[in-house]
């Protein structure tokens, strides 16, 4: 492999000793230059080309607003920032500005190698995705609608109803949908549609300041069926650098590039996702005939209601209606006062069957009563965004 070439842009410190020793030492890695000023820096970087560049932590300039010049003029170069203490604000602040990485001083040899390396493989993936972008022809901005699949009851089938809704949704027209993951803690789309994720939403939070409606489909997964596919994160414990001003970035971008954005949504009331809330040109509310069930989606109904979300885009969905039940439809209806928007036939064993194969019932049985329902809810949610003046 070529070696990754590394500036370092730090003062006399413990710090400054580890990085020289260590990387004199890693056959991989060239330290190109020692800087202490932006002026330096900038002249490294005309002539060096450096992969990475190390901001210390002893610097007389603002080190984020230089990582934010050097993101913005430099994509290409990953900037990773070394920080005296982990701190929540911190962290948010330099992922922000665009740092690909933060390490925490004093750190180990490994753990610095370690750092150097995620971050160049990040922006080496990333540069291939700039250039490939950058030779397309810019689109015509679309204005599409976003559909946010919600419930604060777990196990009611929302990435079910998204999945499937979704492709059904791609065959309307041939309309172009992408489905979003923002369950950001137990999300499992790619699990539903059986695809392995090459980037996920942590890849887009970390390229956010370069974000638009071109690069960020270069970051998606093209499914079998059409749709395109964001993915949750693989490891949970980074989500929390993840905020709503990011999510807000993501979908606006999606929204200009796709006639509809499918959001399956976490069970439960989460700051970072509100904006799924705000941008919703409707909201389906899925629920399933049981007691405890409905008791959840009713408050949950509630609740939207005084934080004054529309009540008029708020769409309850019964999945696994079941004729047999003793809960009704119309018990439903009573029980959270507002009539049915959609209903899901029950079908376990083919559930059981389209989750564990990874291909939507819509896909592998279009006859069956489940995806004639899908069918029927797509269609409507289309002819009442068009009957709105919307796509």
């Amino acid at each position: 492999m070529d070696k990754i070439k590394v500036l370092l842009i730090e003062k006399t410190s413990d710090d400054k000793q580890i990085v020289t020793d260590t990387l004199a030492k890693v056959d991989y890695i060239d330290l190109v230059g020692e800087v202490t000023t932006t002026e330096e820096a900038n002249y490294y970087i005309g002539e060096k080309y450096p992969n990475v560049v190390i901001l210390g932590t002893s610097l007389d300039f603002d080190r984020h607003e230089f990582t934010e010049y050097l993101a913005k003029e430099y994509p290409e170069i990953a900037v990773v920032l070394v920080e005296n203490q982990l701190l929540e604000d911190t962290m948010y602040k330099a992922i922000f500005v665009g740092a690909k990485d933060v390490i925490i001083s004093p750190f180990t040899s490994s753990k610095l190698v370690d750092s150097i390396y995620r971050s160049y493989e990040l922006v080496k993936d990333k540069d291939v995705i700039h250039r490939d972008t950058g030779s397309t022809r810019r689109r015509k901005s679309l204005n599409g609608n976003v559909v946010t699949v919600f419930s604060t009851k777990g196990g009611v089938g929302k990435t079910f109803v998204s999945t499937n809704l979704a492709i059904a949704l791609s065959k309307e027209k041939d309309k172009r949908v992408c489905l979003v993951d923002l369950d950001l803690d137990f999300g499992n789309t790619v699990l539903a549609l059986n695809l392995v994720p090459r980037f996920t939403i942590m890849d887009i939070v970390d390229d956010i300041r370069n974000i638009d409606q071109d690069i960020i489909e270069s970051y998606l997964i093209p499914h079998e069926s059409g749709i395109k596919v964001l993915p949750a994160n693989a490891k949970p414990q980074i989500n929390e650098f993840i905020t709503a001003e990011h999510i807000e970035i993501i979908l606006k971008a999606l929204r200009g590039a796709f006639d509809y954005v499918i959001v399956d949504m976490p069970a439960r009331f989460y700051e970072p996702v509100n904006p799924a809330f705000q941008f919703a040109d409707v909201l389906l509310m899925i629920t399933t005939p049981e007691i405890s069930t409905l008791r959840n989606i009713k408050a949950s109904i509630l609740t939207l209601q005084e934080l004054n979300f529309p009540k008029n885009k708020i769409k309850v969905v019964l999945n696994r209606a079941d004729s047999s039940s003793q809960i009704k439809n119309k018990d439903v209806e009573s029980t959270l006062g507002q009539s049915l928007y959609s209903v899901i036939d029950a079908d376990y064993k083919l559930a059981v069957l389209s989750l564990n194969s990874g291909t939507p019932i819509v896909i592998s049985k279009p006859r069956s009563s489940v995806s004639r329902g899908f069918t029927a809810l797509a269609k409507k949610i289309s002819k009442d965004f068009e009957g709105n003046g919307h796509s």
